[in-house]
């Protein structure tokens, strides 16, 4: 019987600090098709993207939060010990 390869979960900082940055590609990916749609004149793209890069600012703006308060946790936690 072989052994099974340990898992590695990133810690909860990691998780968030991993999805800002993913969001922060889905951000600059949209920055530049908003900046085309605004080019071609086309507002409904223009209306919709902009909606959607409000949405992902928001979810980015919300994990931060919760990063803040996972480190806020561990160093009360590390001071408390």
């Amino acid at each position: 019987m072989t052994a099974r390869p340990a898992l590695s979960i990133p810690s909860a900082g990691a998780q968030c600090r991993q999805h800002i940055a993913e969001l922060a590609g889905v951000i600059g990916a949209s920055a530049e098709i908003i900046a085309r749609y605004a080019e071609l004149g086309d507002d409904v793209g223009l209306e919709y993207q902009l909606r959607r890069l409000i949405l992902h600012v928001r979810a980015a703006t919300q994990t931060f939060k919760d990063l803040a308060e996972f480190e806020n946790a561990r160093r009360a936690e590390s001071e408390a010990a």
